[in-house]
């Protein structure tokens, strides 16, 4: 009896660690100029996990950028608080900044999160038959559909860094995407694999001081692989490195290998509207190649706020965050 009362003492500390914790995390945030909103908490799992419930989960960047979940389960081992177990069954809502929100939904939407001790944590997230739908206020997102698709981040093999894995498959673009002359109905895959150094030096209260620690301290992101196949349509790079510069965005140059196929309707693409970085690559790579069907190969290069292609300004750099003291040197 005086073990299962100790136990059940121990239970409700780790209990109280965890909420008292949660409490804190989201402080925190919120004097970083988040917004978050948690309602319906519940803790539970007694006697060996701690379940964790959320009605409604909100947190949302500076930026604009953010996510929403209408019910969000997570749970953990009450022996090893550091590995939890995520589900959002009733999918996900990311807030694109001044894009709109898109709504993510599938048979699964789950996440791992392990090793929070050591840098950098271990990170999966996988979803199955996943739809994205997006109001018709908000602009429109590139894909409609996908039928898998993982993300994890983990320690390199060697220990020098860390990894981070991206593939999706089974995917299909939206036919209001600017995508869709490219691609049509044929299925789109997706994989990607980056080396991360100084993954220790990601550090800090939010995620742009986080990300302007680890960008002082010299890391970048070094292009293992990127592949994306869809039909006769081939985008990859191998080598190159990227990092963030001190007006948020991304900085470097990678080899980029372009082939398409012929007769690509180059210019609704380029000036159709909302056209987002990867559409403006591939129409300015059909324009290089006359459109007649060929392969490109080029740097694509990230300097001074803009993404250039052989020589062509084809828009703004991939902004990371939003700099606050620094001046935005992005040009139009």
């Amino acid at each position: 009896m005086l073990v299962l009362a100790g136990y059940g003492v121990f239970w409700l500390a780790a209990r109280a660690i965890l909420q008292a914790r949660l409490g804190q995390e989201a402080d925190r945030l919120r004097r970083a100029g988040y917004a978050v909103e948690l309602t319906g908490e519940r803790i539970g799992g007694f006697p060996f996990r701690l379940r964790l419930h959320y009605d409604r989960l909100r947190v949302v960047g500076p930026s604009g950028w953010g996510v929403a979940a209408p019910g969000l389960d997570a749970q953990a081992f009450v022996y090893a608080p550091g590995h939890w177990v995520i589900v959002a069954p009733a999918g996900l809502e990311v807030e694109r900044g001044g894009d709109g929100p898109v709504s993510i939904g599938g048979q699964a939407l789950r996440a791992s999160i392990a090793g929070v001790h050591a840098a950098p944590w271990r990170v999966t997230v996988e979803g199955d038959a996943i739809t994205f739908t997006t109001p018709t206020t908000a602009h429109p997102f590139t894909l409609a559909r996908a039928e898998r698709f993982d993300v994890m981040l983990r320690p390199a093999p060697d220990r020098s860094g860390g990894q981070l894995l991206m593939r999706l498959t089974g995917a299909t673009v939206a036919p209001s995407s600017a995508l869709a002359p490219i691609v049509g109905s044929k299925p789109l895959t997706l994989d990607l694999a980056l080396r991360l150094t100084k993954p220790d030096a990601f550090k800090g209260a939010a995620w742009a001081s986080a990300v302007q620690a680890w960008s002082k301290a010299g890391g970048e992101a070094q292009v293992v692989r990127l592949q994306a196949d869809a039909g006769a349509a081939h985008l990859s790079v191998a080598g190159g490195a990227v990092h963030v510069g001190e007006d948020g965005r991304l900085a470097g140059s990678v080899p980029l290998h372009v082939a398409l196929p012929s007769g690509l309707a180059v210019l609704p693409m380029i000036f159709g509207g909302h056209v987002s970085l990867p559409v403006r690559i591939v129409a300015i790579a059909a324009a290089l190649v006359r459109g007649a069907g060929g392969a490109l190969n080029a740097p694509l290069k990230f300097q001074d706020g803009r993404a250039e292609l052989e020589g062509l300004a084809i828009g703004p750099a991939p902004r990371v965050y939003r700099p606050t003291a620094a001046a935005d040197k992005a040009k139009p």
